[in-house]
């Protein structure tokens, strides 16, 4: 996480570290990479670093960075091919770091937490994303409906992942700029969502499991956007 916040555009204040940390080959090279940012460094004791650690087993460096703030604005205002991803009410902190880190795998342009879901700073969330938090827009505390409303006019298609979609994911053909809205862990998408979106996509189940980890439905869904957008498939799909 120290080196990826290092290799971001975040403003870092203040890192300590411990002393154990710094004669390490791994531990030279990051506070190395982390004083270009010219934050504070302070040396601690092994003890003073676990009492503000929130890990039972501290790594040696705890760094503070400063937050960044994306407006909707900018996320609208990005290039004729967009992919936006959007989560309602996703509440399990894990769930959420992991589709972080799965948007930055493929590519995603930004990423909207909606209203009612986990606290994008929640400690679990950040380890989850395993660095991936520097690299996405995202904002939080959105109102998803009058979102989706608002990128309709600008041009994007709105999907949802619905376990009783009108088609599956692999048939879908995504419209050039696409906004993609996962659902809460137990609930699934809101029936307002379902009602307002162009299309309600399915993965299509082979076995006999229930459902899909809500992480692990966001994956595959991007990655059959991908496909589709590198196969030049644009324009909303029927069923």
């Amino acid at each position: 996480m120290a080196e990826e916040a290092a290799a971001s555009e975040y403003e870092i204040p203040e890192v300590l570290f411990t002393e154990a940390f710094a004669e390490t080959p791994s531990g030279r090279a990051v506070l190395k990479q982390l004083r270009r940012k010219k934050p504070a460094l302070t040396a601690i004791t092994e003890r003073d670093l676990g009492s503000i650690s929130d890990t039972v087993t501290a790594q040696g460096i705890v760094a503070v960075v400063s937050a960044r703030s994306v407006s909707l604005e900018a996320l609208v205002k990005a290039s004729r091919r967009s992919v936006l991803v959007g989560l309602d009410a996703v509440s399990d902190p894990g769930n959420l770091g992991s589709i972080i880190r799965t948007c930055d795998w493929f590519g995603i342009d930004g990423l909207v937490v909606g209203q009612g879901s986990v606290e994008l700073y929640n400690p679990k969330v950040l380890r989850s994303t395993m660095g991936s938090i520097f690299h996405l827009a995202i904002v939080e505390n959105v109102d998803l409906l009058s979102f989706a409303g608002r990128l309709k006019t600008s041009g994007y298609g709105v999907y949802v992942a619905d376990g009783s979609g009108e088609v599956y994911a692999e048939e879908t053909r995504y419209a050039e700029r696409a906004f993609v809205i996962m659902g809460n862990e137990a609930r699934g998408v809101s029936a307002a969502l379902k009602q307002s979106a162009d299309l309600r996509v399915a993965i299509r189940r082979y076995g006999p499991a229930e459902s899909l980890n809500v992480g692990v439905a966001c994956g595959v869904l991007l990655s059959t956007l991908r496909v589709a957008a590198t196969s030049a498939a644009t324009g909303i799909a029927r069923p």
